[in-house]
């Protein structure tokens, strides 16, 4: 269902992925206008893909957060030297706005020297999890 003025809170492209050989795996992408997403432990894929269904209040939150959190100036890649074994990959593609960015990155993030997982990160996965109404999954990297 589409109301007058949606079109512009949802972004044009949204693509989110965070995972890796262990762990969690989490894959949320924008497609025809809905949501899906998918969760997954130890590197495979359990096959069930969900559908999210953020409101307009929700959409305007996220945008607030990305551009608060500096997304559109995140640098395209972000590799760590302590990439070695168990790697956590990640990446993000999104239009929204006029804005556009494609960022990835493995064992590394915005705002941090090391391996460490920075606030900025930490709160953009957040803000992610929360579009698709589980912020608090017991899973959280």
């Amino acid at each position: 269902m589409h109301t007058g003025g949606s079109s512009a809170t949802i972004p044009a492209t949204f693509e989110f992925y965070l995972g890796g050989s262990v762990g969690p795996s989490l894959y949320v992408r924008l497609v025809d206008g809905r949501l899906l997403y998918e969760w997954a432990s130890a590197g495979g894929y359990s096959g069930v893909v969900m559908e999210a269904s953020p409101t307009e209040e929700e959409w305007v939150r996220f945008r607030e957060t990305a551009t608060r959190l500096g997304v559109w100036e995140w640098e395209p890649e972000y590799i760590s030297a302590h990439s070695c074994c168990d790697v956590t990959y990640w990446h993000l593609r999104m239009e929204m706005d006029g804005h556009s960015t494609v960022v990835r990155g493995a064992n590394a993030y915005p705002g941090s020297p090391g391996p460490e997982v920075s606030r900025q990160f930490r709160e953009f996965r957040a803000a992610v999890e929360r579009l698709i109404g589980r912020g608090s999954h017991p899973g959280a990297l």
